[in-house]
């Protein structure tokens, strides 16, 4: 039943080398969780430009336009969901990979500042 709502629910849709991926999204994690600093990765790790966060069925994800993904190349692409971000916005790990972040697209920038804004200042006026 909610493999018919969510398709990708049904492990006959699952890409062959999921396990694999996860585990080293797992390991990755781990290291994330007990060590400080940037990951070793983020050196060959993609940029993704002029981003946008998408909220979609799958999780959180970027889209944007990614510069030296191994699969990719250059050009617009959706990631996968994010399952970590780098505090100074430096970076965000998804399900398949770091990706180094550039910087958001206008809109988003302005989304970003306000949010910013309105948490420095103890919240917004809607809820006080």
């Amino acid at each position: 039943m909610l493999s018919k709502l969510f398709p990708f629910l049904d492990l006959k849709n699952a890409e062959p080398n999921l396990p694999a991926k996860l585990r080293r999204l797992a390991d990755d994690l781990d290291q994330l969780m007990h060590f400080s600093g940037s990951p070793g990765e983020l050196r060959n790790a993609p940029v993704i430009d002029d981003w946008a966060v998408m909220v979609t069925p799958l999780g959180v994800q970027l889209m944007g336009f990614v510069t030296g993904h191994p699969r990719f190349g250059n050009r617009p692409v959706v990631t996968s969901p994010l399952w970590a971000a780098d505090p100074d916005g430096r970076w965000v790990r998804t399900t398949s990979r770091y990706y180094r972040l550039g910087a958001p697209g206008d809109a988003i920038h302005d989304v970003i500042s306000a949010v910013f804004d309105a948490c420095r200042d103890g919240g917004s006026s809607e809820d006080k």
